[in-house]
């Protein structure tokens, strides 16, 4: 509901409304003439009807994602999660200060993403990036800002980075399997713990929270059923619903478990380690085999590289690794799709240009 009032000189227009809370909230603006001040208030009055909240409006973005936190996330997603969430927290209290919601603009935004980038990796900014576009677009869903302030933003990083491929190649891969087998009988058990990692694809988190129940020997399967989480210092249930999964593992690889357990007593297979812990013994490994340095994260991607360099089925290997559908093994893995992809070209056209005699 809209009333006009002319004082002095100048036309004053108020719009009342209700918010989603059900209190009542006026917002007001002054024009020179009746005519702008009846433009002005049709097009607020269509915009509270839409659910636009004027008032709502003039909280911080840094307070509104404190907000969005406890609202959408903390009911929804693993403390570790979380942890990652908060820490995004003071980032975008640093990147927009005290900017009001209102006054976000998809420009605006971007150059507060461009200076966040030239000083972090692109990485590190594709992430933070994804989270501020999340968390406007919900502002936007809840009426707190009245327009599309965030399709267009993207992660920009001006910060030289090394790269590294974090994958082993088939022939390293092998490499560090054969070294593995061969030592570990009488190596610790960061040896094991990486045999498992390459051989099974399985997360860190999830091969921290392995107990000896979880090993089936008979049927040479591993069953992933929980996860322990570095962040929260506490197993928790894995990633997803698709990370609940029985690994087939070879035999050769259940006859060493069989062998570790038999010598070891207790109920979990390894230590809490941190990842610093696991790093430091995970490159003094890949130094003794002779391979190139990669991260933990990395034995998981070898696996999956592994794999598709020997025929495997993409779909086989999405649940293998426990992704929740084939498109997110595609979108991490297409640079080693792409790999494959130019082999198989190059064999269908040698197949093609067969002569026959």
């Amino acid at each position: 509901m809209a009333s006009f009032e002319k004082r002095g000189k100048k036309w004053r227009a108020v719009v009342s409304y209700a918010n989603g809370q059900g209190d009542f909230k006026k917002v007001t603006s002054t024009f020179d003439t009746q005519r702008e001040a009846k433009l002005w208030a049709a097009k607020e009055e269509v915009k509270v009807k839409n659910g636009y909240d004027p008032d709502k409006s003039k909280m911080t973005f840094s307070n509104y994602y404190i907000e969005w936190l406890k609202t959408y996330k903390q009911p929804t997603v693993r403390i570790s999660s979380m942890k990652k969430y908060q820490t995004y927290a003071k980032n975008i209290t640093a990147m927009f200060d005290e900017l009001k919601l209102s006054q976000i603009t998809p420009s605006v935004a971007q150059e507060r993403i461009i200076e966040f980038g030239n000083t972090h990796s692109l990485e590190t900014t594709k992430n933070i990036t994804t989270t501020i576009k999340s968390s406007l677009k919900d502002a936007y869903v809840d009426g707190y800002i009245e327009r599309d302030v965030f399709g267009r933003l993207k992660a920009v990083s001006s910060k030289k980075q090394a790269s590294i491929q974090n994958y082993l190649d088939a022939q390293e891969f092998e490499s560090l399997q054969d070294y593995l087998y061969a030592t570990i009988e009488n190596s610790d058990r960061f040896h094991l713990l990486v045999l498992l990692a390459i051989e099974t694809g399985a997360r860190f988190g999830e091969l921290l929270a392995l107990t000896r129940t979880d090993f089936n020997s008979d049927k040479n399967e591993i069953s992933i059923t929980k996860s322990y989480s570095s962040g929260a210092k506490m197993v928790t249930k894995p990633k997803n619903k698709s990370s609940i999964r029985i690994i087939p593992i070879s035999s050769r690889l259940t006859k060493t478990l069989t062998h570790y357990l038999n010598r070891h007593n207790g109920l979990n297979l390894f230590s809490y380690w941190s990842n610093q812990t696991v790093q430091n013994n995970l490159r003094r490994i890949l130094k003794s085999a002779g391979v190139h340095q990669i991260r933990f994260h990395g034995l998981r991607h070898s696996h999956v590289s592994y794999l598709l360099h020997n025929g495997v089925d993409i779909d086989y290997i999405s649940k293998r690794v426990g992704h929740s559908n084939i498109g997110i093994t595609l979108s991490v893995y297409s640079h080693m799709l792409k790999e494959k992809e130019q082999t198989q070209r190059e064999l269908a056209l040698n197949i093609l240009d067969k002569v026959r005699d």
